[in-house]
């Protein structure tokens, strides 16, 4: 019989008193409500837990047994159920079974069984739910679904957390192709979707200035987005939109400069060379990354640029300016006058190559729902702000 003082340590990550409500189960509360244990299932949380093996805070694993929190994408209803006790499910013949449901007592005991409870977990924790019994079981205490495979223990899948997830992965495909159904894997409680927006509002005026509206549609669809590779390539294309037209300015600059020379004569074949060279020269080596540099150049001072960032930094925590990993390159971005510019203008264009590019040879790809999004949450932002300084530096006055 498991004691109140054993089921005590494995709810401890909820800091409330446990007490006992009757022969088959513990109870514990929470602000209004009464969440109850069954006395069986800690008996048998504690029976499995040292073969218990979590890889990620959002998975867990044991013999015969794999757990991940998983999240319905897209801007359809978030769960394809009518009820909460509805599944999806799936069952080989030699006695897998893979469905996504409510989780498993195994799976919200190993997230109670913590000295400190996540406090992103926390965010997902539900409030008393109006017109409801005060007596709920423990399993509706967050709101989360997970994809889970029971399989024989000593099968080659029930032995393999890889094997497991692999398997659950082809599930995934079977459910969505089945039931159009999106579903992906929840790698952290850092964030279960993401949105470009910033979160904090601001008092704006009467607009001084009309903005281009093609551009204003691009910044919508990247703000109404909760796909980041969407996002950022709409903010890409605001940033793309000016590569022509600042291109062609800074070739006719040079140009200008070339036959504004004191020197310059139309009869002097020399001068004339030099003129075919120099536009030729910029032709040959105007690619899409020096057209995102002259579009920097052009609309953005250096110190303003150095000024966002420290200021991002200093909200945030270092990331631009320490060195880290963006798909399969290290970045680290310089912000001294020299260089800020095309650091900036590269690491931009990389992830749009890596977002756009997906040969199987290549390295940096973007794979969707593979934990990348976090990175593309962070160099977002950074976009978001070119993005909008260049729709205010464009527009024109009313």
């Amino acid at each position: 019989m498991v004691s109140v003082e054993d089921a005590q340590r494995v709810v401890r990550g909820l800091k409330r008193n446990l007490s006992d409500f009757d022969e088959q189960h513990f109870s514990i509360e929470r602000g209004s409500d009464k969440y109850l244990i069954l006395k069986d299932d800690i008996a048998s949380y504690l029976e499995s837990k040292p073969n218990l093996r979590s890889d990620l805070e959002t998975q867990i694993w044991m013999p015969g047994h794999y757990e991940h929190v998983v999240q319905f994408e897209g801007s359809r209803p978030r769960r394809p159920f009518l009820r909460e006790d509805d599944q999806l499910q799936l069952e080989s013949r030699d006695g897998v079974t893979v469905s996504v449901k409510r989780p498993s007592s195994l799976f919200y005991l190993s997230l109670l069984d913590t000295d400190e409870l996540n406090k992103e977990l926390r965010r997902l924790m539900y409030g008393p739910p109006p017109g409801r019994s005060s007596s709920r079981a423990i399993s509706e205490l967050f709101r989360m679904y997970t994809i889970r495979v029971n399989a024989p223990a000593e099968s080659a899948i029930g032995k393999s957390a890889k094997k497991s997830h692999e398997i659950a992965e082809s599930c995934i495909f079977h459910f969505a192709y089945g039931n159009g159904t999106p579903i992906s894997f929840t790698r952290s409680w850092a964030r279960t979707y993401y949105w470009i927006g910033r979160k904090n509002s601001e008092s704006v005026q009467f607009p001084l200035k009309t903005y281009n509206s093609e551009l204003v549609g691009y910044y919508n669809l990247a703000l109404s987005s909760d796909s980041m590779v969407l996002g950022f390539l709409a903010l890409y294309k605001i940033l793309e939109y000016f590569f022509s037209s600042a291109s062609e300015e800074d070739l006719h600059a040079k140009i200008k400069e070339k036959i504004t020379a004191p020197d310059f004569s139309h009869t002097k074949p020399k001068k004339l060379r030099e003129l075919v060279k120099a536009i030729h020269g910029f032709e040959r080596t105007t690619n899409e990354v020096s057209s995102l540099k002259i579009v920097l150049s052009k609309y953005f001072d250096k110190q303003d640029l150095k000024d966002w960032i420290d200021q991002y930094e200093l909200e945030n925590g270092p990331y631009f300016t320490e060195e880290n990993m963006i798909f399969s390159g290290k970045y680290r971005l310089d912000t001294s006058r020299n260089t800020i510019i095309p650091n900036i203008s590269g690491r931009i264009y990389e992830i749009r190559n890596a977002i756009v590019h997906n040969k199987e040879s290549e390295v940096s790809r973007y794979i969707p729902y593979s934990g990348q999004e976090d990175m593309l949450q962070k160099e977002v932002q950074l976009l978001l702000y070119l993005a909008e300084q260049i729709i205010m530096k464009t527009g024109k006055d009313i």
